[in-house]
């Protein structure tokens, strides 16, 4: 289609796919019970004190309850139970991490981590793939900066959450 008949929204959207890859991205290596993730930092919403959920989960496992966060239920989920990786577990420093969605099935959850993160930034050639069997959350092991670590797999995660119901 040439350019003149493309609609302001096409040409947006095109200029967007056509943006360079930023030579490094801010994220954040989340300390977990296993391997830290490693995500970008936007991924991340906010990292609050950790609390018991204001109602019980019923369903899966992995489900640990709800908690109100800023006026919205949001799921509380533990990710080694998504994984199949461990029980649940937490630690004298847990917390959790509310993380923003990228699917728009609902705009946030809640997850047990193990500690405050930590910012680092990633170049592109700084990750290396550790061969290893991933769980059915995890999308692939990692080494960056001398720090072993598992970038999950996102979207395996919100479509386990988009199924709940609060």
């Amino acid at each position: 289609m040439p350019e003149a008949q493309m609609s302001e929204a096409q040409r947006s959207d095109m200029e967007r796919s056509e943006a360079p890859i930023p030579d490094d991205i801010p994220s954040l290596l989340i300390p977990m019970k296993g391997r830290p993730w490693l995500i970008p930092n936007i991924v991340v919403a906010e990292v609050i004190t950790l609390r018991q959920p204001d109602r019980p989960g019923h369903g899966p496992e992995w489900l640990l309850g709800w908690i109100n966060w800023r006026e919205q239920d949001l799921p509380l989920i533990s990710f080694e139970k998504l994984n199949d990786s461990g029980p649940v577990t937490i630690g004298p420093e847990a917390r959790i991490a509310v993380i923003n969605t990228v699917t728009g099935q609902s705009r946030f959850y809640a997850v047990v981590v193990q500690g405050i993160p930590r910012l680092l930034r990633v170049n592109k050639g700084d990750p290396v793939e550790e061969p290893g069997d991933t769980g059915p959350a995890e999308a692939l092991y990692v080494q960056v900066g001398g720090d072993l670590a598992v970038i999950p797999d996102l979207d395996a995660v919100e479509r386990a959450v988009a199924g709940l119901n609060s």
